[in-house]
């Protein structure tokens, strides 16, 4: 037997039931039909006696009586009475084979017709006889008497009915190969983790990081951690050579040279990855990377090339201090994580470089994908 139905049930009938409105007596049968009427108090004669040996489940009653369409009093109610039929198991059958047995004119006991509306309101089916488990609104017909109004559930909470917003990750790859200037790029992601610490939309994004990356690493990471944010921290080659830069130090005539950024190879040495190679493995990922940050210096034509296919792309057009480029990661992902865009994002971080009077604050640059 289902105590939630049998609740339900005599839920409307508590008031007269319970002496708590004695006009409503005479109404019982008019308003629910002569059989659910007589159903329901020959129900509450076997059980009324153990409902009022009981405190707990004598004052649900009474709470539940005095409000019987109260969904809260009404499970209040259900747990008592659980309690009470589980404890006396051959009350529990009699009140069973009551509540389940066919009213005196041959009907079920407990008939009822109800119109399946979708979500636009419109009727999709009809349930008849029988259990119906759900939300019921409209009208319900018991033992073939006079219908029962039941009032319309409560309007969904259009907040509750939005999809769950989907988590992006943030992937960063990180180089530094043996025998170029040192990079503070700990520092970087550590800011970086500390910003979505921080943010109020965290629950949004996840951080993935792989370290001292080769070509490979970075093709296994596209694959495995299906971002859609990708950022790069590491050297770029140029035509300047500094130690306070993010610049490749040991190419002094770049105009002879490729032009990339620098990988590590199996032994930690440099290996450059050429603008052609990263725009070619970007357009193949097109489908799920929706921005690039090339935080090393003269990235700004792999951004271009890259911008061919992924929407968003910042790179640097000059070489950049790594207090800069560290500022610049600072305020983009700030931004990024309290939930603005992208070119909000990228114009906090070269202000974040202005901030500080470093004085690049020109240098980082957003491409766009054209269409």
């Amino acid at each position: 037997m289902d105590i939630a139905l049998l609740t339900a049930f005599l839920a409307p009938f508590l008031p007269a039931l319970t002496q708590l409105g004695e006009k409503a007596a005479g109404k019982m049968a008019e308003k629910f039909g002569e059989d659910a009427w007589t159903k329901a108090k020959a129900l509450w004669a076997r059980l009324s006696p153990q409902v009022e040996a009981k405190e707990a489940a004598r004052e649900a009653v009474i709470d539940l009586a005095n409000a019987p369409e109260d969904e809260d009093l009404q499970t209040a109610l259900r747990v008592q009475l659980k309690k009470l039929l589980d404890q006396n198991q051959a009350l529990a059958v009699e009140v069973a084979q009551l509540f389940q047995a066919p009213g005196p004119r041959g009907t079920p006991a407990t008939q009822i017709i109800q119109n399946v509306t979708g979500d636009r309101n419109q009727v999709i089916g009809q349930v008849s006889g029988g259990q119906v488990f759900g939300n019921i609104t409209g009208t319900v017909i018991l033992g073939g008497g006079a219908g029962v109004t039941v009032p319309p559930a409560p309007a969904p909470d259009p907040a509750a009915q939005q999809p769950p917003t989907a988590v992006k990750t943030i992937l960063v790859l990180a180089a530094n190969p043996k025998g170029t200037n040192p990079l503070r790029l700990g520092e970087e992601v550590r800011k970086i983790q500390a910003g979505l610490a921080r943010s109020q939309h965290r629950d949004r994004f996840r951080l993935e990081q792989r370290w001292a990356v080769t070509p490979s690493d970075v093709r296994r990471a596209l694959l495995d951690c299906h971002p859609q944010i990708v950022h790069f921290s590491g050297h770029g080659v140029g035509t300047e050579v500094s130690p306070a830069t993010r610049k490749l130090t040991g190419v002094s005539n770049p105009s002879s040279e490729p032009e990339g950024l620098v990988f590590e190879d199996d032994l930690g040495q440099p290996q450059l990855v050429t603008t052609a190679a990263l725009a070619d493995l970007f357009a193949l990922f097109a489908d799920q990377v929706e921005c690039v940050v090339l935080n090393a210096c003269y990235s700004a034509p792999q951004a271009e090339a890259i911008a061919q296919q992924i929407a968003y792309v910042v790179g640097m057009k000059r070489a950049i201090g790594d207090q800069a480029a560290i500022e610049f990661a600072i305020g983009f992902y700030d931004a990024l994580l309290a939930g603005r865009d992208t070119e909000f994002a990228y114009k906090l971080g070269c202000n974040a470089i202005q901030l500080e009077g470093l004085g690049e604050e020109l240098t980082p640059v957003l491409k766009r994908k054209l269409g």
